[in-house]
């Protein structure tokens, strides 16, 4: 079973949200690359840009991934390159469509 409260814990901590920031980045420079990107994309690439997007928001999308989730509910660390998968392909999607409803 899902510890929440670890979950929750690792999403507030500064230094997690950091990490998620700086991938959410690389993500949003990839974007403003394309040629054409989608326009949920373009707009939480500028979003990302200017620090307009709710980093606890994707933190939390990143705990709740299968994988980060066990190895917080665990007490092991969480390495980059899960957090760079998550961001960068796994819920760029929906972190795009979520962030164009608001």
């Amino acid at each position: 079973m899902a510890d929440s409260l670890k979950r929750i814990t690792w999403a507030k901590d500064k230094q997690n949200q950091d990490r998620v920031d700086y991938y959410l980045f690389l993500k949003a420079l990839a974007v403003m690359a394309l040629e054409t990107p989608g326009a949920d994309d373009l707009a939480f690439a500028k979003m990302i840009y200017v620090g307009s997007h709710n980093l606890l928001a994707c933190a939390k999308v990143v705990v709740s991934n299968t994988t980060i989730g066990a190895k917080i509910d665990a007490g092991t660390a969480v390495p980059d390159s899960d957090i760079e998968y998550v961001v960068m392909t796994e819920q760029w999607t929906a972190l795009a469509g979520a962030a164009a409803q608001e």
